[in-house]
């Protein structure tokens, strides 16, 4: 019985590892719509995140299996019910990248007047937050969950500079007001994603320590 447990916890891991990988490419592909100058990228973000939601779904049902159908021990609880909290984040952070996406495409209908390389630092820094909190939890490395957590403030003040210097923009150009509204909302989603990276982190921590981090 056992074996049969740990093999599908194994199977569990592997099915968060595919998510997480979809939500990785997601985020390096709405970064280079930021930065192309065709909408081909935007579209393929919006498409790659709608596989998602069936992963997600598969995944839930596999931890209310392993709940209902085995005995699992306190650290198997600890990474079963890890696995349904990431499992949320995840999800939402391909919404987020759909969401970027789809405004990146009106954003290409629009001049562009303004630069998007802090946006695709933010978009970039997000995206390695996110692959590192996996790292942290495939291998179940604290440390390295620790590291995502401090990343999160990096990511912080660049939304802070984004969005003040947009907020210039609107006051100084109304004509502009527009796209700058747009891109504080695209920031805004960037600091979102980061903000589940760290949630991912923090769960990273609780399946080897049980201890839940606020």
């Amino acid at each position: 019985m056992r074996k049969t447990f740990d093999a599908e916890l194994q199977e569990l891991n592997y099915e968060m590892i595919d998510m997480a990988a979809a939500a990785e490419d997601a985020i390096d592909v709405v970064t280079e719509s930021l930065a192309s100058a065709d909408d081909t990228a935007a579209k393929n973000a919006i498409e790659m995140t709608r596989s998602m939601d069936q992963m997600e779904r598969d995944i839930e049902n596999r931890c209310l299996r392993l709940l209902l159908q085995q005995q699992p021990v306190a650290r198997d609880l600890r990474t079963i019910s890890a696995a349904m909290k990431m499992v949320t984040d995840l999800q939402r952070i391909g919404d987020q990248c759909s969401n970027i996406a789809e405004i990146s495409l009106l954003l290409k209908e629009q001049k562009q007047t303004r630069t998007l390389a802090d946006i695709r630092t933010m978009s970039q820094k997000a995206g390695v937050m996110v692959k590192r909190a996996i790292f942290a939890y495939v291998n179940r490395d604290t440390d390295a969950a620790r590291a995502v957590i401090s990343l999160d403030d990096e990511v912080d003040e660049l939304f802070r500079t984004i969005k003040g210097e947009l907020v210039e923009l609107i006051v100084g150009n109304r004509e502009e007001a527009d796209q700058a509204i747009d891109l504080i909302i695209i920031a805004k989603y960037l600091e979102r994603i980061a903000d589940h990276a760290v949630n991912i982190a923090q769960w990273a921590i609780f399946c080897v320590t049980g201890e839940i981090l606020g």
